[in-house]
């Protein structure tokens, strides 16, 4: 076992001290310090962030040359994992970018200013935003604060989750990484038989958020930057409600309760001879605060700067299509008629437009927002924001990783989860929305 040193333990204060507060803390409104980074270096760079997104997407397009065409081990390794249809997607990102830049027609979609004219403005905010963001979260991911709390908040997950003890390190930690990856340690969980199957649905579709850096992508998006602490606290606070409730309901609650391997399951959750819960939340928080070192804060730069670069390349098409269809078609209009009338009746403001997004979020994450980025008040785009957040199953990447999980969730049950947790979080949005407009 291995000794845990004084250091360590200072180690853990000081990182997570500086992860809170950058993430969590406001200091101006209720701007937290990672935002306001963002919006300094964004004031800095001015009308030159076009050029540094033009740039990302060249050199995007020419490792994508290289590993194609040339067949260069260097350019294949850059883009490892990346499938050619994703790549044919990237390219696409650069010809609408350019077809942007130099007024292409048809002029309806590519000098529109509802249009076109925000695929420069929208992906130079998402990659600031997401470099920033995502390259600080390893203040939060190596500090040791999710072992530590995961620890600690043990005892309250059977009663309040109906889920065992060790979930509690699971669930955080999800909250803080990709929503792929939060169904991958689920699944994970359930193949060493810490689940059942019900326990492994319910954390999967529950607690699988997108990750934190990504909200901040959402706040980009709808132009809300400034409400990006408060969505992560609101977002927190969702999730441990539609938890609460959603397990307690069909479908989560009729799901049998077996185990992958038959004789597997957490048997005992009694006192861990090791010392007492504090201990051993301090103890594990220090043993992963030791991985937070200079290489590991420049790994985490390079990596948010690559992941940013990625995000754009992937926004910007599905940006431009679903722009088109707002603005140029009544496709939109015809999705949110049976929507709409509950939102007037909530009181969300431009309800109707706010409508189709209620459904959207379902097919990608982003869609929601991106289709109210323009002629939507303030508190309807933050409530669009918050629902698809708390809605977690987008097909993109959540409900792919789930189809493909060891727990084996059914398309329909997937689909009767999505809307069982829309119905609630929709009025539970709707209050929050009121509580701050």
């Amino acid at each position: 076992m291995d000794k845990v040193e004084k250091k360590d333990i200072i180690k853990f204060c000081c990182l997570s001290i500086i992860g809170i507060f950058m993430y969590f803390i406001p200091v101006s409104g209720s701007t937290v310090p990672v935002v306001v980074l963002v919006n300094t270096v964004k004031g800095f760079l001015g009308a030159g962030l076009k050029y540094v997104v033009l740039a990302m997407l060249l050199a995007l397009a020419a490792a994508i040359v290289g590993a194609e065409v040339f067949k260069n081990s260097w350019c294949e390794q850059f883009l490892k994992g990346e499938t050619r249809s994703k790549r044919i997607h990237y390219l696409l990102a650069l010809a609408v970018v350019l077809a942007v830049w130099f007024g292409l027609p048809p002029a309806s979609v590519f000098s529109n200013p509802d249009i076109g004219g925000q695929i420069l403005s929208l992906a130079g905010t998402v990659m600031l935003t997401v470099s920033i963001c995502g390259w600080f979260i390893v203040l939060i991911l190596k500090s040791g604060i999710v072992e530590f709390a995961g620890t600690l908040l043990e005892p309250l997950m059977k009663p309040l989750f109906k889920l065992p003890g060790a979930a509690a390190v699971n669930c955080l930690s999800a909250y803080v990484v990709s929503a792929a990856v939060g169904v991958y340690m689920t699944d994970q969980y359930y193949e060493n038989g810490v689940y059942n199957r019900r326990e492994a649905v319910a954390a999967a579709t529950c607690f699988s958020t997108i990750s934190v850096g990504y909200v901040g992508v959402l706040c980009s998006l709808g132009g809300i930057n400034h409400l990006y602490g408060t969505m992560l606290g609101l977002t927190f606070v969702m999730v441990v409600v539609l938890t609460a409730v959603t397990v307690r309901i069909p479908p989560i609650s009729r799901i049998p309760e077996t185990y992958y391997m038959e004789g597997k399951g957490e048997k005992n959750e009694g006192k861990d001879p090791s010392g007492s819960r504090f201990q051993r939340a301090v103890r594990a928080a220090a043993l992963r605060s030791r991985e937070f070192t200079a290489k590991a804060f420049l790994d985490s730069m390079i990596n948010a700067l690559r992941f940013s670069q990625r995000i754009i390349a992937y926004m910007i098409p599905i940006v431009i299509v679903t722009l088109s269809l707002v603005h140029l078609t009544p496709l939109f209009t015809w999705l949110g008629k049976p929507i709409a009338p509950i939102l007037t009746l909530l009181g969300v403001p431009d309800g109707a437009a706010a409508a189709p997004a209620v459904l959207l979020g379902f097919i990608e994450v982003s869609l929601p927002v991106i289709s109210v980025s323009t002629g939507v008040a303030e508190a309807g785009v933050f409530f669009v924001v918050l629902l698809s957040i708390s809605q977690i199953i987008f097909m993109t990447e959540a409900g792919n990783a789930m189809l493909g999980a060891k727990f084996r969730m059914s398309f329909a049950e997937l689909v009767l989860i999505f809307l069982v947790r829309t119905a609630i979080s929709i009025v539970l949005v709707a209050g929050l929305m009121h509580l701050l407009y």
